[in-house]
């Protein structure tokens, strides 16, 4: 969390952010910019999740 209150991805497992991209995603059928815009900062905390989660376990 940072200090403004939004969440920067670090508190994050790597399940919880692939569930808010399932949520995003789901019966989605049209994509703005801003939707997509969104899409790309969710998996962009994914991927941060998954490697700080595979970091650990090494």
């Amino acid at each position: 969390m940072t200090t403004t209150g939004v969440c920067c991805g670090r508190c994050i497992t790597a399940t919880a952010a692939n569930a808010a991209i399932r949520r995003h995603v789901a019966g989605r059928v049209v994509w703005t910019p801003e939707a997509l815009a969104e899409l790309d900062r969710l998996r962009a905390v994914w991927r941060e999740a998954v490697a700080r989660e595979l970091t650990a376990a090494a």
